[in-house]
């Protein structure tokens, strides 16, 4: 999200351009003059600040120090570990394989994770900084399984994430998720790719496993 800092750039480059412009015109400031660049300059502000929203707030020299927020974009293997236990053999279930796709900007992200046999996104979320520096990212979502196994095997539940971020720029996320069917489990997220993935086949004959 814009910060003061932001904000504040934001503004003293409008001052500045303004300034410039009614020079190059040859104009004296105290007049009605002084306010007929206006509309062009904030077009031109309002532009600037769209892409940097959407574009520019990953760039590596704004990372850190201009911008606290990790660049996740891409789609990344996931590996879950469930404490669920199969009713029927009364044993635990092996590691699963899933992806997730992460769309990003300054203000917004965008998390689909993807299984063999559901999908979830995520409807709410936070990145915080912790005091160390590690950034960690929290949040709710919603599971939706193949429409063939709800009402069987699964039904549409709700959980939540809370994953720790590691390397500059990113490479793991790890940490846990717990769902309201009274399961809980390990995440980890690796390998990331920057071809986004929309659907589980997809990404697993990209990623090759």
């Amino acid at each position: 999200m814009l910060t003061r800092l932001h904000i504040s750039s934001f503004l003293g480059l409008t001052v500045v351009a303004w300034l410039v412009a009614l020079w190059a015109q040859g104009a004296p400031l105290i007049t009605l003059t002084f306010l007929r660049p206006f509309g062009v300059l904030v077009g031109v502000i309002t532009v600037v600040a769209m892409v940097f929203v959407r574009y520019a707030w990953a760039w590596r020299i704004f990372q850190g120090w201009y911008v606290k927020r990790p660049d996740l974009r891409g789609t990344w293997k996931v590996v879950l570990q469930s404490d669920w236990i199969d009713p029927e053999t009364k044993k635990g279930i092996a590691p699963i394989v899933a992806y997730a796709a992460v769309r990003q900007s300054l203000t917004s992200l965008s998390l689909r994770l993807m299984t063999p046999e559901s999908k979830s996104k995520l409807i709410a979320h936070s990145i915080d900084q912790d005091v160390d520096g590690v950034y960690r990212l929290a949040g709710v979502y919603r599971n939706e399984p193949n429409i063939g196994l709800q009402g069987k095997r699964s039904d549409i539940h709700h959980g939540a994430l809370s994953l720790e971020i590691y390397g500059i720029p990113p490479n793991c996320l790890e940490g846990h998720y717990w769902t309201d069917r009274n399961t809980l489990g390990d995440m980890k997220l690796v390998d990331r790719r920057e071809t986004l993935f929309d659907t589980y086949a997809d990404a697993k004959g990209a990623f090759g496993n």
